[in-house]
Parts: structure tokens; sequence; C-alpha cells
């Protein structure tokens, strides 16, 4: 019997993330092929071949401008992440200096009511 280590939650998810991004560029596709299609058979002068080609070059100038803005997508969400991290990062800091201030005050103020006693 062979030994069959399981994969990490993490490589799970990303493997699912790579699958659901290929269906969703799958659909992508479709849909450019789709929208081409329909742009060209509202013409009436091409011919079969002129009317492949004309599908071919909208459905792939259509899958060029969505992939720029699906980059550019992903470029603006890494820099929120970031953005978002710092700011969360710093709330951290000044929550913890809050506690630890009101524990100092606290412990200060109970050996200040142990000397009075």
């Amino acid at each position: 019997m062979t030994d069959r280590s399981t994969p990490d939650s993490r490589t799970v998810r990303a493997g699912i993330a790579d699958i659901e991004g290929y269906l969703l560029w799958q659909a992508e596709t479709d849909r450019a092929r789709a929208d081409a299609e329909a742009f060209v058979d509202a013409l009436d002068w091409p011919t079969t071949a002129q009317r492949q080609e004309l599908v071919r070059l909208l459905a792939l100038r259509q899958l060029d401008l969505s992939q720029r803005a699906v980059t550019r997508i992903a470029g603006r969400a890494l820099q929120l992440r970031r953005e978002y991290q710092q700011r969360y990062d710093c709330l951290k800091r000044r929550v913890l200096a809050a506690v630890l201030a009101v524990l100092a005050a606290l412990v200060l103020l109970n050996l200040l009511l142990l000397d009075v006693c």
C-alpha cells in the first residue's frame, strides 16, 4: 500500500481557486465569442470567411480588454489589502498600548490603595 499524504488546507484552497479562475475565464471566453457573434450577425456584408475572422478578432479584443480590467482590479485589491493591513496593525498597536496603560494604571492604583491601608 502506498503512503498518500493529505494536502494541507492552503493547498486545497489554492487548487480550488485555480479551478474557479479557469472556469471563470472559460465563461468570459464564451461570453466574448457570443457577443462577437451577435455583433457580426447584425452585419449583412461579410462573407463566411470574413464573418469568422471578425468574430475571432472581436472576441480576442474583448478578452484583451477583460484581461487588462482583471489585472487592474487585482492590482487595486492587493493595494487595498496592504493599506487595510497597515491600518489594522496600527489599530492593534493602539489597542495594545491602551490596554497596557489601563493595566499599569490599575496596578499603580492597587499599590497606592495598599499603601493607604
